[in-house]
């Protein structure tokens, strides 16, 4: 590493307002293949410090690396009992943002990556995500081992006995020749920061980077790998038809954003691996099937999301291949998933009997959704008049309840065609009437942005119609509350690009880095980072800059 780079860190670091009398720093490396080495140092003296990050860094090779200095400026003292009652007030896993000390002198001390990054902390065997409280604890198990590897020793004293040192940091992340300042603002601690002049740029490239992470894992013959725990880079089983087809769905989706002409020729694998491996063919009528330990299971979501990617493909391409096979697909739908009244029926048996009557509310959305955009390619009323029965079906049950995304998304494809007072009411009791607990919701929930931008493109469409000036709809017609929508889209993208995005300033602490940067994660689900987490989170970005940034573009 350059000298001139060296002192432009150090400069930063003079200007950090420290709180502890000694100075302790921290600096990790990984090469971006494996998890990071952390040192650490006490020093008395800023001049002491510069003068071991100088030894430590000169001779650095920076191409390969992930590289991360971290000035410790605050640190609180507890006992065992006061560590343990503090950790269990924390409300999710992985949502404690501070590094812990067992020793005042930091003699052994873990960054707060450190201790997410190896899972040092973790929940009760009771815990069950979005439930309950995870009652997080010291890991004594992966404290041993990492603390071996990391100083060649264990702790010489019982845990119980010792003092520890909750502590906060400043960092700094190297990237493209200069210092990042990582954020300390609740919630963004230890990752760059972000602000509203940001976002254009940061909303566009996380749909780049998270289009090249989906993109990455799909495999040659078309099925993807489903997903990673980073932590131990432990592959996830669960592969379903549902989320083969919905994220070959999203990243088409993104790669028409991107004008990734050749990508998309790529993805194509996918739509045939399905066709190939997932499919029924019974009467001339498709459907998706899935083998599970219970035996053959047909979705209605998958039946769905296979017409949705496959729509896709085409609107993109103007190939109209695959058209005979999304009419087969709604053929299926009419005669065995949904009744003459417009119910439905989610799951069926290889021998297109009830298997379960019903699974969850995305189901029905997606029906709608995909019968629709196949109704925008074939034309055929018989097609529109189906997704009108369901949909009347819909508002009858009053499944405005539900506040689903893809009810959003299908309420708004509806309204292209068939503009009834009724289905704005529902779409905007959809997102209205939860639209305070999406604000304030405090984890990354993509969905909730594709509900919110589909419901903004309605309200839109709505100030169009005669219904505004009839004021037929006056519980949600007011400017402010058009208004509100849009801003709470804005604080959804914040949260989902602070809370979501594996940057390389955190996943250089996962096992296995470079498979899993830039990628898409659930960090109260140990950062659990599914196709389908990529799926929803690049389909409300992309959606997000296409109606805030690149409409605006065009006027």
């Amino acid at each position: 590493m350059e000298k001139r780079i060296i002192e432009q860190l150090i400069k930063k670091i003079r200007r950090v307002p420290i709180e502890t009398e000694n100075i302790y720093l921290f600096l990790s490396i990984s090469n971006k293949k494996d998890r990071a080495k952390v040192q650490n140092t006490r020093t008395m003296t800023l001049t002491d410090a510069a003068n071991w990050l100088e030894e430590k860094l000169t001779n650095q090779k920076i191409e390969e690396c992930f590289i991360r200095v971290d000035v410790v400026t605050h640190a609180n003292e507890y006992s065992y009992q006061e560590l343990r009652k503090r950790l269990s007030l924390v409300p999710r896993n992985n949502y404690f943002r501070q590094g812990i000390a067992f020793d005042r002198k930091f003699k052994h001390a873990f960054l707060a990556e450190e201790l997410m990054g190896s899972a040092l902390l973790k929940p009760s065997l009771e815990h069950k995500v979005g439930f309950n409280s995870p009652n997080l604890q010291l890991n004594e198990k992966n404290i041993t081992t990492y603390m071996m590897r990391k100083y060649g020793e264990s702790l010489t004293k019982k845990i119980s006995q010792k003092k520890f040192y909750a502590f906060k940091t400043q960092g700094f992340y190297f990237e493209r020749n200069e210092w990042l300042e990582l954020s300390t603002f609740p919630q963004q601690e230890g990752l760059r920061e972000l602000d509203a002049r940001m976002l254009p740029n940061r909303v566009d490239q996380s749909i780049r980077y998270g289009e090249q992470f989906l993109n990455a894992q799909l495999k040659k013959d078309g099925q993807f790998i489903y997903g990673y725990y980073p932590t131990y880079d432990y592959e996830l089983s669960g592969y379903n038809s549902v989320r083969h087809f919905s994220s070959i769905y999203a990243l088409l989706e993104a790669q028409e954003y991107l004008g990734l002409d050749d990508e998309v020729k790529q993805t194509e694998k996918g739509i045939q691996w399905g066709l190939t491996n997932l499919t029924l063919l019974k009467e001339n009528a498709l459907y998706i099937k899935e083998e599970t330990k219970r035996g053959i299971s047909l979705k209605l979501g998958a039946q769905a999301l296979a017409i949705l990617a496959i729509a896709k493909f085409q609107t993109i391409t103007g190939n109209k291949k695959y058209e005979a096979v999304i009419n087969q697909l709604i053929l299926g739908m009419e005669r065995h998933f949904i009744s003459s009244e417009g119910d439905t029926t989610h799951i069926l048996n290889k021998e297109l009997e009830t298997k379960k009557k019903f699974n969850i509310i995305y189901y029905d959305g997606e029906a709608v959704f995909s019968i629709l955009r196949a109704y925008a390619i074939t034309k055929n009323d018989r097609h529109l008049a189906l997704a009108k029965k369901l949909f009347d079906r819909f508002v009858e049950k009053k499944y405005e309840k539900y506040h689903d995304h893809w009810l959003s998304y299908a309420t708004n494809e509806l309204l292209l065609y068939i503009e009834d007072k009724k289905y704005f009411e529902f779409g905007l009791k959809n997102a209205f009437e939860n639209l305070r607990f999406i604000e304030h919701r405090d984890t990354a929930y993509p969905t909730m942005l594709e509900l919110l931008m589909a419901a903004i493109k309605m309200t839109d469409r709505l100030q169009q119609t005669s219904l505004i000036k009839e004021k037929a709809l006056t519980d949600y017609v007011s400017k402010e509350d058009f208004w509100a929508l849009k801003q709470v889209a804005v604080k959804r993208v914040e949260n989902e690009l602070t809370k979501g995005v594996m940057y390389p300033e955190l996943a250089m602490f996962m096992k296995r880095p470079s498979k899993i940067v830039n990628g898409f994660y659930t960090r109260h689900d140990k950062f659990r980072m599914r196709i389908d987490d990529q799926e929803h989170f690049l389909s409300g970005l992309v959606n997000y800059y296409d109606y805030f940034y690149r409409e605006v573009d065009k006027e």
